[in-house]
């Protein structure tokens, strides 16, 4: 499998009749408004935000069923890990492509500045992944 590209949103929606895909409020940055006296002393904070990650991916060979293992990586400004998502989708045989939905409740953040997150595909017939994608998100946080 290939992958040709992956966005942040808020939500999306697949309409049924035409399979054509939605995607609502695409997800560049985050405003984030902390009460000083309840930040953790660790500086460890978990936003609780719903968002998704959709993914667009060609199938290389269709006469097989494929199983798309994907891995989802959270790294704060300073490159430190802050969690990873482990995700198996099951791709039906005949089908030329796939869309990937995976859905995040939360993010943990540490401090204001570009967060990355990578998307990692699970090698064919291998345990290794590799970063196929890595997006930025800019957290902003607003101290009250």
């Amino acid at each position: 499998m290939k992958h040709i590209w992956s966005i942040l949103c808020q939500n999306s929606s697949v309409d049924s009749n035409t399979n054509l895909l939605s995607l609502f409020s695409c997800v560049e940055e985050l405003n984030v408004a902390i009460d000083k006296e309840k930040m953790p002393k660790d500086n460890n904070l978990f936003v609780q935000i719903a968002f998704q990650l959709v993914s667009f991916w060609t199938v290389a060979d269709k006469n097989k069923k494929n199983v798309l293992g994907i891995k989802l990586e959270v790294f704060d400004p300073n490159g430190k890990s802050l969690g990873v998502y482990d995700k198996d989708f099951n791709v039906a045989e005949k089908a030329p492509r796939f869309r990937s939905i995976i859905s995040i409740n939360g993010i943990k953040v540490t401090e204001a500045g570009r967060y990355i997150i990578k998307v990692l595909q699970k090698e064919d017939g291998s345990k290794k992944f590799k970063t196929v994608a890595e997006l930025p998100l800019d957290i902003k946080i607003e101290y009250k």
